[in-house]
């Protein structure tokens, strides 16, 4: 008697599907979460970036849930996770892991812990200040 292992669904949003279909490019789905301690207003910049284990950088491509700098996003939440998702520029081949780097020269930037790649390129992770 054989058994059949199903294969969990991953759910992307028809906003993230379209944009994937308008892409040319392999696109890397990144859904983040942040936790706050108080009430607070997020935003990303556009010099955000996943670094490749070879220093190469995919650039951000859209965000949903949290806006881009200089706009802010109000999350009404305390002591919960903001949940936001951004999707990049494909990653190399060759790449085996990265981390999520808002690269900017003020302080509280996000930034991941290094990040173990897959075969979906749709990643859930954890940001930090």
């Amino acid at each position: 008697m054989s058994s059949t292992i199903a294969k969990p669904q991953i759910e992307i949003n028809e906003a993230i599907k379209e944009l994937i279909e308008r892409e040319t490019e392999r696109c890397v789905i990144v859904h983040c979460r942040y936790f706050v301690h108080e009430l607070s207003a997020v935003r990303i910049w556009p010099s955000t970036y996943l670094v490749q284990d070879n220093g190469q950088k995919s650039k951000l491509l859209k965000t949903f849930n949290i806006s881009l700098m200089p706009d802010w996003t109000e999350h009404f939440v305390i002591n919960d996770f903001i949940r936001f998702t951004l999707v990049f520029e494909g990653l190399s081949k060759s790449c085996k892991s990265f981390y999520l780097l808002e690269d900017i020269r003020e302080p509280y930037a996000f930034y991941s812990h290094e990040i173990k790649r897959n075969k979906t390129d749709v990643y859930f992770t954890e940001v930090f200040c």
